[in-house]
Parts: C-alpha cells; sequence; structure tokens
C-alpha cells in the first residue's frame, strides 16, 4: 500500500471490517460485502450496480468524475463503519446473575440478531405462554422486532404472530447477548446533532467545567438533602411558607442568571450521552444552602417531587390500596415516604420536563427569607450553583436514560394488597457507608497518584475480606504489612539514589 501510493509515510496495517463487524454482532457473516455492511451499520445505501464498477479504466493515469466519485463513497464508507464500529461494545452473554432490566439481544441460531428487548421485570415462576423459565431459560421483554418472521423456537411461533412489542417471551439463556446501546444510530444523525457544550456563549459552561462541579465532593455536615425521606415531623421548626416573605435582591438576581440560560436554548437531546449518569441525589445538594435555614427542608422536599416523579401506574395502585384502608397517599407521604418508594417507582423526567420544573422551585424558594436570619435561602453563590444544574439538565446529565430499567421486582408485599416491592439500581448509597467515606478517609486531601490510590484500594479489599469473614489472622496481616513495608522502604530507597 505505502508503494502503491508513493508514500513515505510507512503503513501499519489495516482493519478486516467485515471481520470486525462480526466480532461486534452487527453481521453473522465475515464475507459479507462492504455494501451489506454499509445498510446494517450506517442504514445507508451502497450503489453497487453502477456500471462503473466494472470498468476497465481503473488502471487510467486520469480518472473520470464517476469514478472518483465511486471509489470516495467507497473509502468515506469504510471509514464511518470503522469509527462506528469502534465505539460499540462487543455484544457478551449474559451471566445469570444478570439485573432485571438489563438491556439484551436476541439471536437466532445462525447468530442473527432477530429482537431488542430487556430482561423482564417480572420474576414469576410461572408459565410465559405455554412456556416455563427453568436455569436455562430467560423471560424477556421484546421491545424491538428485527426479523417479524424468525421463528422462536420454545414458543414454535413467529415473532409477529405475539402481537406488537413489548410482550414477555422464554427463551434460551444461549441465545441472549449483551445490547451495547449506541448514542447515535446513523451518520446523518451524528453529524447533525449539536452538542449543547458547543456554543461559545458565556451561559454555557464546557462540559469538563460542568463535570468538575458535579465532581467535588459535598461534606456530610453541609448535605442538605439528608433526611429529606425522612417522616416530616418538623412543622414547628420550619418556616410557614403561607407567610413567606422573598427577597426583592436576590430574586433579581436570581431571574437574572436563570434568564440567561434561556437566550440560547439547545435541543433537548433524546439520546443517551453516558451510562453512567450524575448521581440525582447529589445533584441535588450541589446547592450550598443553610442547614438552619427555615425554608431548607420545604424546599428539600419539593425539589425531590420535581426530580423524581412517581409513576402514575405504581402511584395508582398505592393511592387505591390506602384508600381502602381509610388512608391516602398524601398522609403516608408525610409520614412514611421511604415506605411509599419501595412500593412506587420514581423516574426523572426527559429534560424538556425536568427543566421547567425545577426551575419554577428554584425560583419559587430561592429568594424566601428566614425568619430568624432575614437571609434568603439563596445567595450568589446558590444562584450560580442553580444555573449549572439546570445546565447539566438541559445537556440530559440529570435525565434517566430512555429504554434503560432502574427498578426491578423483588417481590409483593402481601401484607399490603399484594403491593409490588421495588427494588432501585439508581444512584450509589449502597456504596456511600462501607466503601465510599472509608475509602475517602484513607487518601490524602490533596489528591494522590494513580499507583498510590491502587495501593489504598488494594489494601481496603484485603483488609475488607479478612476482617468481614471472621478469619482474621494476625500472621498473615503482619506478613502484608511488612510485605508493603519492605516495598515503601526499596520504592523509597530507589527514589533517594536517582535524586542523589
Amino acid at each position: 500500500m505505502q508503494n502503491e501510493c508513493n508514500s513515505s509515510v510507512p503503513f501499519v496495517g489495516a482493519v478486516e471490517l467485515a471481520t470486525l463487524a462480526k466480532q461486534k454482532g452487527a453481521i453473522t457473516d465475515a464475507r459479507a460485502g462492504l455494501a451489506d455492511i454499509c445498510a446494517v451499520v450506517l442504514h445507508a445505501r451502497l450503489d453497487k450496480t453502477t456500471p462503473v464498477r466494472l470498468s476497465s479504466n481503473w488502471d487510467a493515469v486520469q480518472l473520470s468524475s464517476e469514478q472518483i466519485e465511486y471509489a470516495a463513497l467507497d473509502a468515506w464508507a469504510s471509514l464511518e463503519i470503522y469509527h462506528q464500529l469502534a465505539h460499540s461494545s462487543i455484544p457478551e452473554t449474559i451471566p445469570d446473575s444478570a439485573n432485571p432490566g438489563t438491556p439484551v439481544i436476541i439471536l437466532q441460531d445462525d447468530g442473527q440478531a432477530i429482537a431488542h428487548g430487556v430482561l423482564s421485570l417480572n420474576n414469576s415462576k410461572s408459565a410465559c405462554m405455554g412456556v416455563n423459565p427453568t436455569s436455562s431459560r430467560a423471560r424477556v421483554t421484546i421491545q424491538k422486532i428485527l426479523i417479524p418472521g424468525a421463528i422462536l423456537r420454545l414458543h414454535n411461533t413467529s415473532i409477529a404472530s405475539l402481537g406488537p412489542a413489548p410482550f414477555d417471551v422464554i427463551v434460551k439463556r444461549t441465545t441472549l447477548r449483551s445490547h451495547p446501546v449506541s448514542s447515535a444510530t446513523s451518520v446523518t444523525s451524528v453529524n447533525a446533532e449539536k452538542s449543547p457544550f458547543t456554543s461559545n456563549s458565556d451561559s454555557q459552561l464546557p462540559i469538563q467545567q460542568l463535570l468538575e462541579f458535579f465532581s467535588k465532593p459535598i461534606p456530610p455536615d453541609s448535605n442538605w438533602m439528608e433526611g429529606v425521606d425522612d417522616p416530616d415531623t418538623s412543622h414547628d421548626l420550619d418556616d410557614d411558607i403561607n407567610n413567606a416573605e422573598a427577597d426583592r435582591l436576590s430574586l433579581e438576581e436570581g431571574l437574572t442568571l436563570l434568564r440567561e440560560i434561556e437566550k440560547n436554548p439547545s435541543a433537548w437531546p433524546a439520546a443517551i450521552r453516558s451510562h453512567v449518569l450524575m448521581d440525582i441525589w447529589h445533584a441535588m445538594a450541589r446547592i450550598r444552602i443553610s442547614k438552619e435555614h427555615g425554608f431548607r427542608r420545604p424546599f428539600a422536599r419539593a425539589l425531590r417531587d420535581a426530580m423524581l416523579v412517581p409513576d402514575q401506574n405504581d402511584k395508582s395502585r398505592v393511592s387505591d390500596y390506602l384508600i381502602s384502608i381509610g388512608s391516602s397517599w398524601e398522609q403516608v407521604l408525610q409520614s412514611k415516604p421511604k415506605w411509599l418508594w419501595k412500593r412506587c417507582k420514581r423516574v426523572v423526567p426527559p429534560p424538556e420536563e425536568l427543566y421547567p420544573a425545577v426551575k419554577e422551585v428554584y425560583t419559587n424558594y430561592g429568594s424566601l427569607l428566614d425568619s430568624a436570619t432575614n437571609k434568603p435561602l439563596f445567595n450568589a453563590r446558590a444562584w450560580k450553583d442553580a444555573s449549572n444544574v439546570l445546565k447539566a439538565i438541559k445537556a440530559g446529565l440529570l435525565s434517566d436514560p430512555p429504554g434503560i430499567a432502574l427498578y426491578y421486582q423483588i417481590g409483593v408485599d402481601k401484607n399490603h394488597g399484594n403491593l409490588p416491592l421495588y427494588r432501585c439500581a439508581r444512584g450509589t448509597n449502597s456504596a456511600e457507608g462501607g466503601v465510599h467515606h472509608s475509602g475517602r478517609r484513607h487518601l490524602p486531601i490533596s489528591g494522590v497518584s494513580a499507583r498510590h490510590a491502587s495501593a489504598r484500594l488494594r489494601d481496603f479489599v484485603l483488609m475488607h475480606n479478612l476482617v468481614v469473614s471472621g478469619t482474621l489472622l494476625e500472621f498473615s496481616i503482619l506478613i502484608y504489612y511488612i510485605m508493603i513495608q519492605g516495598w515503601y522502604i526499596e520504592s523509597l530507597w530507589s527514589h533517594l539514589s536517582r535524586s542523589l
């Protein structure tokens, strides 16, 4: 290739697109041609029927415009296919421990994908359309049919005969693969979509600055969102919102700052930008306000209800049950909110719905004066924090990713009307106490190198396993620390030797 092109740049190798496409699960036959791969990966037609393809004049010094266009399209399509495939994951087998809601691809016996879906949230062991689930089978909710005429072997019928998606089926686990969801489905959509962070406007933060803002740790004594889901027994401690007074200067400052965001409205992103979204509770607490302010609790609960919206079907089911026992949704929300959230899923709405709801909460509460200190809930820094949260909302960094289940059912509450019981995969609360805080205490405040952090994590894992397992062996620990101490001494000695 280097010689043919008369180039001085060394030829470092090539990628066989068909082989790569098969590895990524896009095609099943590595003998597929460029046009077939283009249709599957780019959803575009690459014309191979043109007479110029069979022309005998390809050795000519001067190629025709048709030949140049044909060759350029081949080169362009090959590069775009590679870019698309390079940014997609290789489908993997689904482990038995995979959570309900995990995105999956259903394959035929020949490896061709016939449908997309998720592992069903229905954990029932009962039969599905006459087929019983077993350890080697899985219940899948089909969400998108790729080949309507494909036969589901266990059900002995075509997918199309089961009606429009979504619906549940039973399939062999060996026919399932992980579904790497791409944020773009075609080259056209990738090129056409503009990031909300590409604007040069002062009202837009660069993506790196915005992520740095959200990644700063929140000290436990500053997290004013703590206890927001505890029973509301603090009415006497909170100021009365019905008699609240607003600080006019604070309100004007806030409205001016938030109005700047509206000057350059971005398109609300529908694509999944990341599977690692910002923790919704950390996003709420990102605005720095006083924990002693009289409107702190009412504001926290209003912000919670704006960002985490109850699933309407679950709410209706729970409300009907509560009415049947002489209670109501509102009463339980005040007295036992955690009881509700175990039986009712909550969603973070898409940006176009979340943005106005959160902005309304900010403007309604931010300027309210505390009756004791006569200070507004938001100072200038808090209003700036609020504007950054709204920018993250517009960028789609807080909303639930579409098509990905964040709840799965773990049982039913037989003592309360057989209401479903859910477990939520959103957030990091389960890791906060045992891992996050413990690990953070063992790291310097100013930051550490990757090697230092890795060593600390390994030390934490070892000590955790030794202690939790109940087999704390002093001799083993002593040997471990002797080895670590020796490594440190050797490392320090090596460093001093280089310095001298």
